[in-house]
């Protein structure tokens, strides 16, 4: 040590050196301490949303669980624990009603991912299922690129890939399979 501190300027470059190794960059540091945010800003069990219009219920939603993850990019509500959607008539009578294990609604674009053991069953008893289901809420369309069954009429309609309107009166199957019954009149 008595030889360091005879020779000063080897001790100013070790001094120098030690503490130019030792900084950080306050931006690197606020990075790095960051907490993810990866938490809902809202979260609700047992979640019952009614939509109207002029006073008219036109859609019910029920969720065992609903998550607002509006803090996200992109934001989105996530749907779980089951949730069931009820589309209305003008009468205010239950239309339509699609069921499933789970969904997402992407805030932005109103644009619904529903997944597990979807169903979709109309007002004539048309009866809908598919793993995967998208519900494009602006444009009220339902459409999915997967296997989906329609049982209609006592007739089993599969196919893969399916669209509607989300009232789920009018719709068109892709890649159809089965046996269809055509009456002769």
């Amino acid at each position: 040590m008595k030889s360091l501190l005879k020779q000063p300027k080897l001790l100013v470059i070790l001094v120098v050196v030690f503490f130019s190794a030792c900084s950080n960059d306050s931006m690197d540091v606020a990075e790095v301490s960051k907490i993810p945010v990866v938490f809902p800003l809202n979260e609700q069990h047992g979640a019952h949303i009614t939509y109207s219009d002029s006073g008219q219920k036109v859609l019910e939603i029920r969720a065992g669980l609903l998550q607002d993850f509006g803090n996200m990019e992109p934001p989105y509500v996530f749907f779980g624990e089951g949730i069931t959607v009820n589309f209305y008539s003008a009468n205010a009578k239950t239309a339509t009603v699609l069921k499933a294990d789970t969904a997402r609604q992407l805030k932005k674009e109103d644009l619904w991912g529903i997944g597990g053991n979807v169903e979709v069953t109309n007002g004539k008893g048309e009866r809908m299922t598919t793993e995967l289901l998208f519900w494009d809420k602006k444009e009220e369309r339902l459409y999915s690129d997967e296997k989906v069954q329609i049982l209609s009429d006592g007739q089993l309609i599969r196919g893969k890939g399916f669209e509607a309107d989300q009232s789920f009166n009018t719709y068109r199957i892709y890649k159809v399979q089965g046996e269809i019954t055509v009456d002769d009149e």
